[in-house]
C-alpha cells in the first residue's frame, strides 16, 4: 500500500424518515470522493474499484448518490449486494489469514456480514441489516443502556438469522472466528492496552471471547464520556462501540469459538485481491506467507534467483540442525524465509543491517505468521550475534513462549550461516552435504569454498554454544585408513 486515506460520513444515521439520505448526506459523500480522486490524480491511480454498501442499499435514493458521485468526480462506484459484501470481506481476511476453518464477522456502520468457511471457502453467509451506526440508535446503545438493550439486540440479531435460515450459524466449539472492520480493530485496541501487550500490531491479534462477552456488557453500561477515556478508545467510536461489540457478542454466542483473531484487511482488499486474481477459479493465495514474502522482495528488489538458492540451502542445513536444536517442524519454514529476507534491511541502509531488518519484518505486512513467529522469523533474520538477539527480543517476552530465545539464537546462526556459505561458494554450494557427528557438524557443499580459508569464523563459537558441536564447512571427513599390508 503507498497511501491511505479516509473519512467518516455515518451514512446510515442520516437516512431521513423518508428513506432518503437527502441532498446534504449526498453533497457531503460527493465532496469526500472528490478529495480521493485529488489525491488519486497525484499518485497516477488509473483505475479504481469503489462500491457502495448497506447505507446505499437502504437508502431509497442510494443509486443516485452514486450516480451523482460518478457524475462528479469520475468515480463509477457499483451497489454491493449484501451477500457480495461478505464474500469480498471474507477474501480479504483469508488473502492475509493462514486460516483454513470457521466463521467471520465484518461488522460495519449499517450492516453486519456473518460467513462460515472450510478448507479457505465460504460455506454459508448471513448479511444483518444492523451495523454500529444503525443498532446504535435503535437499540439506544449511544449512551449507558445496559444489559436490557443488549439482550433487545441479541433478540433482534437471532430473529432476523431465524427468518434468513442462516443453518450454518451453529455453534461449533474450538473453531476461529476471525473480526473483521472498525468496531473489532477498536476493541482489540483497548484490549491491547488492558493487557500491556508489547507489539501495536493490530492484524492476526488474538482477542479472548470470553473478553469480547465481557467487553460488551461492560461497554453498554458506561455512559460514553467514560468509554472515550478508556486508554486504546478512538474518541469518535465511543457513542458507537457499545452496538459493535454487542453485534459480536452476538456471534461470539452462536458459533462459541475458542478465539477470535483479528484481521486488519476485508472489503478493501477483498476487492483488490478479487481483481488481481481474477484469472484464478477462487481469488486466494495458496500460500498467504509466500505470497506476502514475494511482494517484500519485489518491494526491495532483492534477486530472485539469489533467493532461490538461499531457500533450498537453508532447508538443506535446518534438516539436520532442526533435530540437534529439538527444533519443531514449523521453525523449518521460518528458518527459509528468515534466509530470504534477511537482507531486507539494508535497502534502508548497509550500516545497522540488523536493526532495519529486525524492524521491517515485525512491523512489514508480512502474513500467515502469529505475532511469535513474526517475532522469531525477524529475530533470525537479524542475527548478528546472541546478545544482539535477546536485547532485539526482550521488550516482547510477553508474547514469546519460554526457550524461544534460544530457538531464535539457533534459527538466526542457520540463517547467517546459510548466506556465509553461499557466498564463500558464489552461488554454488548445492547439493549441500550436513553431517552430524557427536563432536562436530560437518558440511560439504557441492563447490568448495574458492579462498580455501574457513567459512564463517566468527559464526563458530556462537554454532558450538548453541548446537553443541564444533562447526567445519568444507572439510570432508577423513578417509578411513587402509586395511592390510
Amino acid at each position: 500500500m503507498r497511501h491511505e486515506r479516509k473519512a467518516g460520513l455515518r451514512l446510515a444515521a442520516r437516512i431521513g424518515p423518508d428513506g432518503l439520505l437527502g441532498p446534504v448526506a449526498t453533497q457531503d459523500t460527493v465532496r469526500v470522493l472528490a478529495d480521493f480522486a485529488a489525491a488519486g490524480a497525484d499518485w497516477g491511480v488509473g483505475r479504481w474499484l469503489a462500491v457502495g454498501t448497506a447505507a446505499l442499499r437502504a437508502a431509497a435514493d442510494g443509486r443516485e448518490v452514486l450516480e451523482r458521485v460518478r457524475a462528479e468526480t469520475g468515480i463509477d462506484a457499483r451497489l454491493l449486494p449484501g451477500d457480495e459484501e461478505a464474500s469480498l470481506g471474507l477474501i480479504g481476511a483469508l488473502n492475509t489469514l493462514a486460516e483454513l476453518d470457521g466463521f467471520a464477522v465484518d461488522i460495519g456502520g449499517a450492516s453486519t456480514e456473518v460467513s462460515a468457511f472450510e478448507a479457505r471457502r465460504r460455506t454459508g453467509s448471513l448479511s444483518l441489516p444492523l451495523g454500529a451506526v444503525n443498532a446504535t440508535a435503535q437499540f439506544g446503545l449511544a449512551q449507558k443502556a445496559g444489559a436490557t438493550a443488549l439482550e433487545a439486540l441479541y433478540a433482534a440479531c437471532d430473529g432476523i438469522a431465524s427468518t434468513a435460515g442462516a443453518a450454518f450459524l451453529q455453534p461449533r466449539p474450538g473453531c476461529t472466528l476471525i473480526g473483521i472492520g472498525g468496531t473489532v480493530r477498536a476493541l482489540c485496541k483497548v484490549d491491547r492496552h488492558r493487557r500491556g501487550y508489547p507489539l501495536h500490531a493490530t492484524h492476526n491479534y488474538l482477542l479472548d471471547p470470553a473478553e469480547a462477552l465481557d467487553m460488551a456488557a461492560r461497554l453498554a453500561g458506561m455512559p460514553v464520556r467514560e468509554r472515550e477515556r478508556l486508554p486504546g478508545m478512538a474518541p469518535e467510536r465511543a457513542d458507537l462501540i457499545a452496538a459493535g461489540a454487542g453485534l459480536l457478542a452476538w456471534v461470539v454466542r452462536r458459533t462459541q469459538p475458542a478465539r477470535i483473531l483479528v484481521s486488519g484487511a476485508g472489503l478493501r482488499e477483498g476487492l483488490f485481491f478479487s481483481d488481481l486474481l481474477r484469472h484464478q477459479p477462487e481469488p486466494l493465495f495458496p500460500d498467504v506467507l509466500e505470497a506476502s514474502a514475494r511482494n517484500i522482495e519485489r518491494l526491495h528488489q532483492l534477486p530472485p534467483a539469489r533467493l532461490a538458492r538461499l531457500e533450498g540451502l537453508a532447508g538443506e542445513l535446518w534438516a539436520r540442525l532442526g533435530p540437534l536444536a529439538g527444533a519443531p517442524p514449523a521453525c523449518a519454514r521460518i528458518l527459509r524465509f528468515a534466509a530470504r529476507l534477511r537482507e531486507v534491511g539494508t535497502a534502508v541502509s548497509y550500516y545497522d543491517w540488523e536493526a532495519h531488518t529486525f524492524y521491517l519484518l515485525r512491523e512489514a505486512r508480512l502474513y500467515g505468521l502469529d505475532h511469535r513467529e513474526r517475532l522469531l522469523l525477524a529475530a533470525a533474520a537479524a542475527y548478528d550475534g546472541p546478545g544482539r538477539l535477546r536485547e532485539q527480543l526482550a521488550p516482547f517476552a510477553s508474547v514469546l513462549q519460554p526457550g524461544d530465545d534460544r530457538l531464535a539464537v539457533r534459527l538466526g546462526i542457520a540463517a547467517a550461516l546459510t548466506h556465509a556459505i553461499d557466498e564463500a561458494c558464489r552461488g554454488e554450494a548445492l547439493p549441500v552435504q550436513v553431517e552430524a557427528l557427536p563432536s562436530v557438524v560437518r558440511i560439504i557443499p557441492a563447490r568448495p569454498p574458492l579462498d580455501g580459508g574457513p567459512v564463517a569464523p566468527g559464526l563458530a563459537e556462537d554454532f558450538r554454544k548453541a548446537f553443541g558441536r564444533a562447526l567445519a564447512v568444507g572439510v570432508p571427513s577423513p578417509e578411513p585408513a587402509p586395511v592390510g599390508g
